[in-house]
């Protein structure tokens, strides 16, 4: 693919127009300067014109929140941000419960890491570790909606990994937290 279709699919653009956005959402252009000038859509109208642009955080809050297909705005992937747990007990789990679904699964381990990949990729689902130290769930959700991003669904999980190899019964109830945080974010 090259970059003029990555272009015409929103996958590099940050900045949309009423006609492009309208096109992504499969609505009328009309519909798009609507909900625009009833503040349903925020942007900003270009200097000196009539002109509007959409910025793609807000497009993207839009259209989830009206539950359109993201598909088309090319962030049909749903990205995981997991902080401080193995990757072994937990990437099997959200693989096995979101089968058929493009999820891309970012592990850090300390807070300041955790800061950086929330901005970097725009998580839809956090899977936090109780133990880390600096984590905390209110002042993750104040930062990621004061920078304009969606709000992500935050779930704290146990971390087993340096458990025995037996299964116990906390390490049964991580899986099924972990199971039931990618089934309400992929029903949502």
């Amino acid at each position: 693919m090259n970059n003029k279709q990555n272009d015409d699919n929103g996958l590099n653009k940050q900045v949309f127009t009423t006609g492009e956005a309208a096109k992504i959402c499969n609505v009328s252009q009309q519909t798009i300067i609507r909900c625009f000038d009833s503040g349903r859509l925020s942007g900003f109208k270009v200097p000196g014109s009539r002109f509007r642009r959409i910025p793609k955080p807000e497009l993207v809050r839009f259209m989830q929140q009206n539950g359109m297909d993201m598909q088309r705005l090319g962030t049909g992937r749903t990205q995981v941000l997991v902080i401080g747990l193995s990757a072994a007990s937990v990437d099997a789990v959200i693989k096995t419960y979101s089968a058929g679904h493009n999820i891309k699964i970012t592990h850090v381990q300390d807070a300041w890491s955790a800061g950086f990949e929330a901005k970097e990729c725009s998580p839809n689902l956090i899977l936090i570790n109780p133990v880390i130290l600096g984590i905390d769930k209110q002042v993750i959700l104040d930062s990621l909606a004061a920078s304009g991003t969606c709000e992500p669904l935050i779930v704290e999980v146990a971390d087993n990994s340096q458990k025995e190899l037996n299964v116990s019964q906390e390490a049964t109830d991580s899986k099924e937290v972990i199971r039931l945080a990618v089934q309400q974010l992929l029903s949502a």
